[in-house]
Order: structure tokens, then C-alpha cells, then sequence
């Protein structure tokens, strides 16, 4: 969730992964949400990269306008006009109010756009790509207020592929840009895309995999490493050395590439939304089709972690490919935007741990906040509708050394038959509002049935 001056950061536990759970007991498995279709939104004449929370509840937009002033044969030598518009939103559906902020002068640019904040210095980063004879440029341009635009002097930054997403990430106090980048491949299926004699070797190819990097400031980044030529067109091209790449492990299909990933910051982790590649012998020599979607998490926005290999993350796959923007929460939801659809699902269900049968854990440690607290559950769990008569969870409290608090037994606070983002975890006629400022774990026990969050009540 991008982070902004104003915005509301409400208490919450999220479950992603094995550090969200401790003391386990049967046999857990963490899952993930489809983001699904869920209508058109009014995009203002433009093209939504970017959204930030407003301290009004609003949500700042930004769009973009694309017009070719003339065509080419050649990426670089093609001069396309853009504009940066700015306007708000409460619903994520209509944008109001909006103005053109920024137009600078007609180049070879793309509709590559990616935007974050930078919190500390109260300063927007925008990223655009631009296209040369060495291959996609990545190009800063900075703003203190969303308004007023300044391109980076010393741009372009660095050359990579042509599919990138941005954010801040608040645990390394580092803007993360991860793009799409190629590395030499002896594939056994060859698509789109000549050798790289370069390298001495014909039978190479272009790989996508993905490249992670950092800046303090948007300035600076590391690795500082270029792919040299994006179209291997004149034979310069330097393969970027393989520590600095995410590649498909032993685990992966043989011929699986990562073709982009749309990463972001969500509470306390960060998302990505993958999308999977592999060539296909009904397409030789050519681009084959897209693989699918795969939800991919992080703890501080570099190194990944995939509980879901395997499991498409779009539902609206193949008719829309990828996602390519940050999410705004609006009105209980997570919702993207891709061209004139809005997506999405219910707020903090991207994520979840879950039980088939009977299994127990309890939450990292925490201090409990002076509120009620609601757990985002479905139970029984969407995936297993028939179990709908045997499906629990139920959820005790236990102070540090692992011991149930009198009066919060697990016996006492029972859900069942519930989907909901907003359950009220009550023991009787008590609350954990009660144990405020004291440390505490919940502790869960459930069965067919998914666990995606537990927040604090708002005032």
C-alpha cells in the first residue's frame, strides 16, 4: 500500500507465510486470492499509473495520455507525445478533477510508467521508459507535491527490459524497482529473439527474468549494472551477472521465465503478482503465449518468497495478461486498475493461511491495542464449500510463556459459517480490548478453513 503523508495506517496481522505463525500443531498450508474483474472505471481521457491515499479518505490519481506525433520503423526513431494528469477519487471507479500537471517534449516514449513516494523527503518518483539505439532508457523525474515535475539531469538511470513496477519499501527505507531484464539461456524451445554472438555462443537466448533494484533516493541505484542492448540488434549486448538476477530454481518447469512482476508495499510486506513465460513449439521463432499469474511476498521488497507456486493470480487471465499498477484500498477493497477495468477483492485477502484438518498456531507476539479486535476469515474456506458442516475456527489468547488468559479459552470465542472481512472476536461479553497495552498471541484452532487477517476496530 503506497505509503503518504496522512494516510492511515490501521493495526493489523497478516498471514503470507511461516514467520506469521508460530507453535504449530497439524499441518497448515498458506494460499492466495485470484484478483478478479469487477468493473469499468472512469479514467478521466487517461490511463490510471498511479493512485496515493489522501488524509480526507480521497485518493490522489494519476494518468497519462499516449499520442504518436511520428511513426518509424524503428522503436527509437518513433516520437510519441505524453502528459502526466492529476486528479482525486473516493471510490475508485470515478476521477475527478483532473489536470494536466506535466508535459514534457515528444521523444521515443513508451507507455511504461510506474510512480511511488518517497515518505522522508516528501517526494514523488516517477519512472518512464524511453527507447534508444542501446534499448529501454529508465527515466526519473521527480515532484514535491504531485504538481510541479523536474526530469532527473543525469537520466537516463540505467537500461533493462521493457516491464517495470516501483515502490517504497519502508523496512529498507529503499525506493525497489523491479523490471524485466534478459539473461543468455540455451533454451530448448527457441522463440522470438536472435543469438547472442556477443557471447560466442549461437545457440543462446534471451531468458526474462527479473532484476531487483534499490536507491536511497531514486538517484543512485544498485546494482548500477545496464542491459546493454534490449534487442541484441547490433551484437553489444553484456549478460548482467547472475547474482544480481531472480531466476526459476530446480523447483520451476525447465523452460519457465518470469516475463514481469508487478511488486508493491501492503501494512508491513510486500506483494508481487508474476507473470509466468514459456516458449511453445506451436509458435517457433516467435513470442508464444503467456504462462500465467503467480503471487509472489516479501518482507523488505528484495528477496521473495513463492507459497503458491503454480496457482494463477488473475482470474481474467489471458483477456488481460498482467497487472501493471499499485493497489488503492477503497471501501473495504484491494482494486487495480488495467486500462478501463477495475479488479480486485476484498481488503486483505491477498494472502492466507489455511487448514484441511484440524491444525493449530498462534500469531507473533504483540502488544494488544485499545480496541476490539476482527478477524478476516471464511470458513468454511471458498475452496471447500462441502465442508461447510465441519469447518471451525475458534481462538484463545495466551500471554508470553504460551499460557491461556482466564477468560479468553478458545471455547469461548467459536466462528463458523462465516465469510467475512469483519468478524468480532468476542469471548462472551468480553473483548481483548480488555488487555490492552499487554503482550499477548492469539491462538487458532481450525479446520477446513482460511485465517487472512486479524485488524483492530476503528473508533
Amino acid at each position: 500500500m503506497p505509503d503518504r503523508p496522512g494516510a492511515v495506517s490501521r493495526w493489523k496481522l497478516l498471514f503470507s507465510g511461516r514467520e506469521d505463525v508460530a507453535d504449530v500443531w497439524g499441518s497448515l498450508h498458506f494460499g492466495v486470492t485470484p484478483v478478479r474483474p469487477l468493473g469499468e472505471c472512469e479514467a478521466a481521457g487517461g490511463t490510471i499509473v498511479g493512485g496515493f491515499p489522501l488524509p480526507d479518505g480521497a485518493w490522489e490519481v494519476f494518468a497519462q495520455q499516449m499520442t504518436e506525433v511520428r511513426p518509424g520503423n524503428e522503436p527509437y526513431d518513433r516520437v510519441t507525445s505524453w502528459k502526466l494528469l492529476r486528479g482525486t477519487t473516493r471510490d475508485g471507479v470515478k476521477v475527478q478533477a483532473c489536470e494536466t500537471v506535466f508535459e514534457p517534449k515528444p521523444a521515443a516514449w513508451t507507455d511504461h510508467c510506474a510512480m511511488a513516494f518517497r515518505p522522508e523527503a516528501n517526494e514523488y518518483l516517477l519512472l518512464k521508459l524511453k527507447t534508444d539505439r542501446s534499448g529501454f532508457a529508465y527515466t526519473a523525474f521527480f515532484s514535491p507535491d504531485g504538481k510541479t515535475w523536474r526530469e532527473h539531469p543525469d537520466n537516463p538511470l540505467f537500461y533493462d527490459g521493457d516491464a517495470m513496477s516501483l515502490f517504497w519499501s519502508p523496512v529498507l527505507r529503499r525506493f525497489v524497482c523491479v523490471s524485466k531484464s534478459l539473461q543468455p539461456h540455451r533454451k530448448r524451445i527457441l522463440d522470438h529473439g536472435g543469438p547472442t554472438p556477443a557471447l560466442g555462443d549461437d545457440s543462446l537466448r534471451d531468458r526474462r527474468v527479473l532484476m531487483m533494484r534499490s536507491s536511497p533516493d531514486g538517484r543512485r541505484w544498485e546494482p548500477s549494472v545496464s542491459l546493454a542492448d534490449v534487442w541484441n540488434r547490433h551484437g553489444r549486448k553484456q549478460a548482467v551477472p547472475t547474482e544480481f538476477l531472480t531466476v526459476p530454481d530446480a523447483a520451476d518447469p525447465p523452460d519457465l521465465e518470469f516475463y514481469s512482476g508487478n511488486a508493491f508495499w501492503y501494512h508491513d510486506r510486500a506483494y508481487m503478482m508474476v507473470l509466468n513465460y514459456a516458449a511453445s513449439p506451436l509458435a517457433r521463432g516467435k513470442h508464444g503465449p503467456q504462462l500465467d499469474n503467480e503471487w509472489w511476498t516479501s518482507r523488505d521488497g528484495l528477496h521473495w518468497e513463492r507459497p503458491a507456486r503454480g496457482v494463477n493470480a488473475l482470474e481474467a487471465f489471458p483477456q488481460i495478461p498482467r497487472l501493471e499498477t499499485h493497489p488503492w484500498i477503497i471501501g473495504g477493497r484491494i482494486l487495480f486498475h488495467r486500462g478501463r477495468m477495475v479488479l480486485g477483492m476484498p481488503e486483505d485477502r491477498i494472502s492466507y493461511v489455511g487448514a484441511r484438518a484440524n491444525a493449530e498456531f498462534s500469531t507473533r507476539p504483540f502488544e494488544a491495542p485499545r480496541a476490539d479486535l476482527l478477524l478476516n476469515v471464511a470458513s468454511p474456506a471458498p475452496e471447500r464449500p462441502f465442508a461447510k458442516d465441519q469447518a471451525y475456527v475458534m481462538v484463545g489468547v495466551v500471554d508470553g510463556n504460551g499460557r491461556t488468559i482466564a477468560g479468553f479459552e478458545p471455547e469461548r470465542c467459536v466462528v463458523r459459517h462465516e465469510d467475512r472481512c469483519d468478524v468480532p472476536l468476542q469471548w462472551g461479553d468480553v473483548s481483548a480490548r480488555q488487555l490492552a497495552g499487554k503482550t499477548i498471541r492469539l491462538r487458532f484452532f481450525l479446520r477446513s478453513a482460511n485465517i487472512y487477517a486479524v485488524t483492530a476496530s476503528v473508533p
